[in-house]
C-alpha cells in the first residue's frame, strides 16, 4: 500500500494485541519504508489498559488469571511468518523488579516486585503491563505510520464509496454513555478499514439484568450489571441491606469494594484450621450483603499451586480430536463431553495413586454434576451454614494444590473449554445437544473462573462477621406483602427461604457480568451496525447463548445484512463469543493462543483489502 487509513476501535487487550500484529506484519513488508499509513486508535480511555484495566482504580481489585498466563505479544507455539514477540505479564514484573523495565509509578514498581508467576496481582498493575506493551508497539511501526489517537466513542460507522465514514463522540465520564447532544461536537473520520476490538462494553442500566426494566420492584437506587469500578459502589450507604444476583468473581469485588476499600481488615485467625484462614475487622462502614442467584452455587477458589499452573493431560480428548473435527456438527453430549469427564478422571485417579496414603486406592470416579449438588434446604440459617461450609471445605482444598485429587480433577476439567475450540466453534455442535454443552460451561466455569483463595478466605470472615449471608439459589425480589395498603412499599428478597424468613432490603446490586450483546449495552455502535445492514446477528445461536453479530471463521469479517462479509471490516472479541468459543479470556503464552491467531488472521485480511485498493 502506498497510502491509507485504518480505524482501531478500542485499545484493551485485543486492541493492544492487534497493534502488535500489525507493527510485525509491517515491520516485515518489503516497501515497510515506503508504506504511508493513517492509523486511528479510538478509544475513550488510555490506550493500552482501555476501560478495564485502567489506571486509578482500586488495588484492592485483582485479576483472575495468574501472571504466567497473561501476554499480549505473540510467541514461538504460534508459528507467526511475522513475529515481534515480548514478555508475558509474569516476565515483565520480572523485568520491572529487577530495573531492566523502567517505571515511574513508585506503587507499581514494588506491586511488581511482589508478584509471582502464579500471584494474583491488582488489575491496576496489569494496567500498566498493557501502556507498556502499547507504546512498544507503537514504537516498532514503521515510520510511515502516522498514529492518531482519539479519547472519544465510536458511535455510528457506514458505507462511504468504498470506505468507511466513522462518527466519533468526545469522551465521556469513565463508564458512561456518551452525552446526549455529543454529535454536535462529534469527529468525523473517512478511512479504508476498519477493525472492532471493542470488548465489554458499558452496560445499559435499563436493560439485560436479572430483575425486568419495568418489575414494580425496581427502585432507581437498584445498581444494574456493570464492571465493580463504573457500577456505583460509593452510593451503598453503611448498615443498607443489599440484596446481590451473582456469587462469582463480580460479587468477591463488590465485597472488597465495601470493606477494604472502606477501611475494614482482614487479618490472620487466631483459631486458624489452615494457613490463610483470616478474620475481619469492620470498620462500622460495612452494608449487609444478602447473597443468592438463580443456581445459589457459589464459584469454586483457585488452586494454589505454589507456581504456575500445571500443563494439563487432555490424552482422550486430544487423540480424538481429528476424528471429531473431521465429522462436525458434534453431539456434545456423545462425542465429547465423556472424553473430557474420562480426562478428568485419570487425573483424579492419577493423583490419588501418587498421594498415596488414603488417596492411594482408585475410588469414586469424577462426577462434575457433583459441582451442582442440590443443597438440602431447611431454615435460612441452615441454608446459609450448608453453603459457607460447602465454601470453607473447598478453600481447604485449594489451599492443599496439587495435593488436592479433586483439584487437580477440576484443573482438568476446566482446562478442556479452550480444547474444544475447534469442535464447537461457528456451530460445531448440534442443537439438540445445546444444552449438554451450556451444562459443561457452566460447570466449568464453576471450576476454573472463580476468584483466588484468599478472596474466598475473606468471604469466610466476612460471613463469620454478619457482613455476608448466603440466601441460596431462586433469589427472588419481590414487594413486602405484609405492609398496608397506601403505605410506602419497601421490599423482601428471598432465596430457598420460607416465605416467613423473607428480609427487608434497601437496594438490589446485579454482581454478574453477562456477554456485551446488542441490546444490552449503553454504547450505541451495535444497533447501528445491525440497523445499517452492516452486520446481522448469527442465526446458529442457541438458548443459553448471548446474541452474537455474526463474522467469518477466516478472519472475522462482519457480515453484513445480505449475508457477505464486508470488506475491510472486521471484529475479535467477546461480541462473537457464542460463535467462536471461549475466546473472551487474554491470551496464554506458549499455548498457542485462539485470541492471538483470531486476531493475526483479521489484521492479514486488513493488510490485503488496503494493498487491493491502492493496486485498484
Amino acid at each position: 500500500m502506498s497510502t491509507g487509513a485504518l480505524a482501531l476501535v478500542g485499545s484493551g487487550v485485543r486492541g493492544t494485541a492487534a497493534l502488535g500484529r500489525l507493527a510485525a506484519r509491517l515491520r516485515a513488508r518489503p516497501d515497510a519504508e515506503r508504506l504511508v499509513l493513517d492509523l486511528h486508535v479510538i478509544d475513550p480511555h488510555a490506550p493500552g489498559s482501555g476501560r478495564i484495566w485502567r489506571d486509578g482504580q482500586p488495588r484492592s481489585l485483582v485479576m483472575n488469571t495468574v501472571p504466567a498466563h497473561s501476554t499480549v505479544f505473540d510467541d514461538p507455539s504460534l508459528d507467526f511468518s511475522e513475529p515481534l514477540g515480548g514478555p508475558s505479564f509474569a516476565e515483565w514484573c520480572a523485568r520491572v523488579s529487577e530495573g531492566t523495565v523502567p517505571l515511574d509509578d513508585a506503587w507499581a514498581r514494588e506491586a511488581a516486585a511482589d508478584t509471582a508467576p502464579w500471584s494474583s496481582p491488582s488489575r491496576a498493575l496489569y494496567g500498566h503491563y498493557l501502556r507498556w506493551a502499547y507504546a512498544q508497539f507503537r514504537a516498532a511501526l514503521p515510520a510511515g505510520v502516522r498514529v492518531h489517537e482519539h479519547r472519544a466513542e465510536l458511535t455510528s460507522l457506514s458505507r462511504a464509496d468504498g470506505r468507511f465514514r466513522l462518527r466519533l463522540a468526545p469522551r465521556a465520564a469513565p463508564g458512561a454513555a456518551p452525552p446526549a447532544h455529543a454529535h454536535a461536537h462529534s469527529v468525523r473520520l473517512l478511512v479504508d478499514a476498519v477493525l472492532l476490538a471493542v470488548g465489554w462494553l458499558p452496560r445499559d442500566a435499563a436493560h439485560g439484568d436479572e430483575l425486568p426494566h419495568d418489575s414494580p420492584a425496581r427502585t432507581n437506587r437498584d445498581l444494574g450489571a456493570e464492571q465493580p469500578i463504573d457500577q456505583g459502589i460509593a452510593e451503598i450507604a453503611p448498615g443498607e441491606r443489599v440484596a446481590v444476583r451473582g456469587v462469582g468473581m463480580g460479587f468477591t469485588d463488590l465485597l472488597a469494594l465495601v470493606t477494604e476499600e472502606r477501611g475494614g481488615r482482614f487479618v490472620p485467625r487466631p483459631d486458624a484450621s489452615r494457613p490463610g484462614e483470616l478474620a475481619y475487622e469492620p470498620s462500622g462502614r460495612e452494608p449487609v450483603l444478602l447473597a443468592g442467584s438463580r443456581s445459589g452455587l457459589p464459584f469454586l477458589a483457585k488452586p494454589e499451586f505454589g507456581a504456575a499452573p500445571p500443563p494439563v493431560r487432555l490424552d482422550a480428548l486430544t487423540a480424538a480430536l481429528p476424528e471429531l473435527v473431521a465429522r462436525r456438527p458434534l453431539d456434545f453430549a456423545r462425542d465429547v463431553l465423556p472424553r473430557i469427564v474420562q480426562d478428568a478422571d485419570a487425573e483424579l485417579q492419577r493423583a490419588r495413586r501418587e498421594l498415596g496414603g488414603p488417596h492411594s486406592t482408585p475410588g469414586t470416579p469424577f462426577e462434575p454434576e457433583w459441582l451442582a449438588r442440590p443443597f438440602r434446604g431447611g431454615s435460612g440459617a441452615e441454608l446459609d451454614a450448608e453453603i459457607t461450609a460447602r465454601i470453607d471445605a473447598d478453600a481447604a482444598a485449594a489451599a492443599l494444590g496439587a495435593r488436592s485429587p479433586e483439584k487437580r480433577a477440576l484443573h482438568v476439567f476446566q482446562a478442556a473449554r479452550a480444547a474444544i475450540i475447534p469442535l464447537t466453534d461457528f456451530g460445531g455442535t448440534t442443537p439438540e445437544s445445546a444444552p449438554a454443552l451450556q451444562r459443561f460451561l457452566t460447570l466449568a466455569g464453576l471450576a476454573g473462573s472463580g476468584p483466588p483463595r484468599f478472596r474466598v478466605e475473606q468471604l469466610l470472615a466476612a460471613q463469620r462477621a454478619g457482613v455476608v449471608r448466603f440466601l441460596g439459589p431462586g433469589l427472588t425480589v419481590a414487594e413486602d406483602p405484609t405492609e398496608a395498603r397506601g403505605a410506602p412499599r419497601s421490599r423482601v428478597v428471598f432465596g430457598a427461604l420460607a416465605p416467613a424468613e423473607r428480609l427487608p432490603i434497601d437496594r438490589v446490586v446485579d454482581a454478574h457480568l453477562p456477554l456485551p450483546a446488542p441490546g444490552r449495552t449503553a454504547h450505541p455502535l451495535l444497533d447501528a451496525l445491525l440497523d445499517s445492514g452492516l452486520a446481522r446477528l448469527w442465526a446458529g445461536a442457541v438458548p443459553g447463548d448471548a446474541p452474537a453479530l455474526e463474522i467469518t471463521a477466516a478472519a472475522s469479517a462482519l457480515v453484513s445484512a445480505g449475508g457477505a462479509a464486508t470488506p475491510g471490516l472486521h471484529s475479535v472479541g467477546p461480541l462473537h463469543e457464542a460463535q467462536r468459543r471461549f475466546t473472551i479470556i487474554a491470551p496464554i503464552p506458549n499455548a498457542r493462543s485462539t485470541v492471538l491467531r483470531e486476531i493475526d488472521a483479521a489484521v492479514a485480511a486488513i493488510l490485503t483489502h488496503l494493498d487491493e485498493r491502492t493496486a485498484a
